[in-house]
């Protein structure tokens, strides 16, 4: 396996796929001295091919203008959903630096003068501006300024992660335009709460719902309801369990660790490698007519790991997030871990990613027939999307070499 610096890693990823969105879930924040946060984790995104639309005077994002360099191991912007907003659902954050690493290097130390330092520089950003919080946390302020207030409550969860948390990332790899239907619906989700409120509920509508349905904008998979919080609400939600029993779809339920797990799933194992199996498959019957596949190349998971106790002395190490799992008959919980600790060369390889999907693909191509209009549209995407790989596949050795 090749051996590249994370920053020269991220770039030669960044040129072949300049659009893509990637969802993180984090372990437990657990300041020294104080309790540890909550036990269901937290989901936040990443885009490749977007920025923050810095005249709307809140939170909004649009796709990057044709002049910025994509292929930045920096570009793109951080979305992540917080429980105290109000007015907006979500706070977005420019670079990968900024929203993984606070800024800090990976061989600073964070202690108090860092960390306070971060928080003024936040502070002073505008990326928190129109944002109102929660008035029962606000009565709490004292007479700290109302956005420093706000920045102390979201470092650690919104932005600098790494400061108190380890980041599990997986990537999915699409065109410009399926990224703008992201942002898109992302503008959507902070318009309404502008408009409505945003009430945050940890089973009916929470950080994974706005992540899941980010995607499902883009045709990943299908829309989950997000719910006021009220008991009716969790009860339709219980019953949405049932439903994706018999009906073999997703349940509204939402949790962040799970999220992680399905979207490895649609970039990787969705079955493509035959028309039939892919055909009679609800997803990709639907993304197919859209014209792509959202199985195939670029589908990485990537680990960002917390500042190490040597070098940390705000954080404790904080437990994995929780994630809804049967064993035997659908235990996500040894493909988290799978994922997270061990994982195969070619989800965080990209020569490997690229390699194998190359094949696959190629193995694919082998049993086409003429079996329908469906069967030709599914192959001839297949063939589009080999012809694609071998491509990608020459400029990766170009820029390694």
């Amino acid at each position: 396996m090749h051996t590249l610096t994370a920053v020269n890693g991220q770039r030669v990823y960044n040129t072949l796929f300049p659009h893509y969105v990637e969802v993180c879930v984090v372990t437990q924040l657990h300041r020294k001295g104080g309790q540890p946060g909550g036990w269901g984790g937290h989901a936040s995104l990443f885009l490749g091919g977007a920025e923050i639309d810095v005249q709307a005077g809140y939170p909004r994002i649009r796709p990057t203008g044709a002049e910025a360099d994509l292929s930045d191991p920096d570009a793109g912007v951080g979305i992540s959903v917080n429980k105290i907003f109000r007015n907006v659902a979500w706070v977005a954050v420019p670079g990968r630096d900024e929203f993984f690493r606070g800024g800090l290097g990976p061989d600073a130390v964070l202690d108090e003068a860092f960390y306070e330092a971060t928080v003024e520089r936040a502070a002073a950003s505008g990326w928190f501006d129109g944002i109102h919080i929660d008035e029962r946390v606000m009565a709490t302020r004292g007479t700290i300024p109302e956005r420093e207030f706000v920045v102390r409550h979201s470092i650690g969860t919104d932005f600098a992660l790494s400061f108190g948390r380890t980041a599990y990332t997986v990537r999915l790899a699409m065109d410009a335009g399926r990224l703008g239907a992201v942002a898109a619906y992302l503008n959507e989700v902070n318009a309404r709460a502008r408009e409505r409120g945003y009430s945050w509920d940890a089973y009916t509508n929470n950080c994974s719902h706005v992540v899941h349905n980010a995607l499902a904008a883009a045709g990943v998979w299908d829309p989950k309801a997000a719910r006021d919080p009220n008991a009716f609400s969790l009860a339709m939600d219980l019953l949405s369990v049932g439903l994706a029993i018999a009906t073999r779809r997703m349940s509204d339920l939402s949790f962040p660790a799970n999220t992680f797990v399905r979207l490895y799933e649609a970039g990787n194992e969705r079955p493509i490698d035959d028309a039939s199996a892919a055909l009679a498959h609800h997803d990709i019957a639907r993304t197919l007519h859209a014209g792509w596949l959202v199985t195939g190349p670029g589908s990485l998971i990537t680990r960002q790991p917390m500042q190490p106790a040597a070098r940390n002395q705000i954080f404790l190490a904080g437990r994995d997030p929780f994630l809804f799992s049967v064993p035997v008959i659908w235990d996500k919980e040894a493909t988290f871990l799978r994922l997270t600790r061990q994982p195969a060369d070619r989800v965080v390889d990209l020569g490997a990613n690229l390699r194998y999907f190359r094949e696959r693909f190629a193995r694919a191509l082998t049993h086409r027939s003429s079996a329908g209009e469906n069967a030709d549209r599914f192959y001839d995407v297949l063939a589009r999307d080999l012809a694609a790989t071998e491509a990608r596949i020459a400029e990766y050795q170009r820029l390694y070499h």
